[in-house]
């Protein structure tokens, strides 16, 4: 099922007392696409990284179906903004390295039989699976980590903020294409998705929650009904989700208006 609960979660840096989250309770259902939405500076990317497991709560607990999250596990997959490729490895060596790691019986041709496959689904020529990161444009690296994190078949999926580098076509198209594969699946992951940007968690997610500021806390959290979820035609003409848009929008500038006083 993977399901995925946050109970009385905070966090600081060891030898710091400042909290960087705190109090932040989450039952997330398995299969939501959950958008993690603040300004920068509010915790989302170490709240993400409390979930893949990278760092530990200071107090509280993350479990997934009842067990709590120990540390790193292929059971969530992982797409940084950086893409997370390592330079010396190519396309497809990079891919095929988690696959070793999740299936470490599969042989040779398998791993790269999947790793074909994964880049096609991404929008990617075979022709990618030879080349370096550093022959590739930014979009193609980000297809390429998502090929990464998609070929190991995880049931949880943490992207923090992967298209925040791009520019505005290519992060549509990703946007897009993140949207299709998750909708395609018979079981759909759960997703976990930073961004600081409004119009793309209305565009991408069935929940939507906002961190506030210093220390982050969960101070609206909404959800999109399948009916009311809104396409990227109709996300501007849209009377109720331009009403949400100004609600998230009025959450936001009211958080940070009252760290400014």
């Amino acid at each position: 099922m993977n399901g995925t609960s946050i109970r009385d979660l905070s966090f600081s840096y060891e030898n710091d007392t400042r909290l960087i989250l705190k109090d932040i309770d989450l039952e997330v259902a398995a299969g939501e696409f959950v958008c993690l939405l603040g300004q920068s500076g509010c915790g989302k990317s170490t709240f993400l990284r409390l979930l893949a497991g990278l760092e530990k709560p200071t107090t509280g607990t993350i479990a997934v179906d009842g067990k709590a999250i120990a540390g790193a596990g292929l059971d969530r997959g992982v797409v940084f903004q950086d893409y997370g490729l390592f330079p010396w490895m190519t396309a497809g060596d990079n891919i095929m390295l988690a696959l070793k790691q999740k299936f470490p019986r599969m042989d040779k041709a398998q791993r790269k039989e999947i790793a074909l496959k994964a880049l096609r689904a991404v929008g990617l020529e075979e022709s990618v699976f030879g080349k370096l990161p550093k022959e590739l444009s930014g979009g193609m690296k980000q297809r390429c980590a998502i090929a990464q994190a998609f070929s190991i078949d995880p049931p949880i999926l943490l992207m923090d903020e992967p298209f925040g580098a791009l520019d505005a076509v290519t992060r549509a198209r990703l946007q897009d294409m993140v949207l299709e594969l998750w909708g395609s699946q018979q079981q759909k992951k759960t997703v976990f998705f930073v961004t600081h940007d409004v119009d793309e968690a209305l565009l991408l997610a069935t929940r939507i929650c906002v961190l506030g500021q210093a220390p982050g806390r969960v101070i609206y959290d909404v959800s999109i009904p399948p009916e009311s979820k809104p396409s990227r035609d109709n996300l501007f003409e849209d009377t109720e989700m331009m009403q949400l848009r100004n609600t998230l929008i009025r959450y936001i500038n009211r958080d940070v208006a009252s760290h400014i006083e």
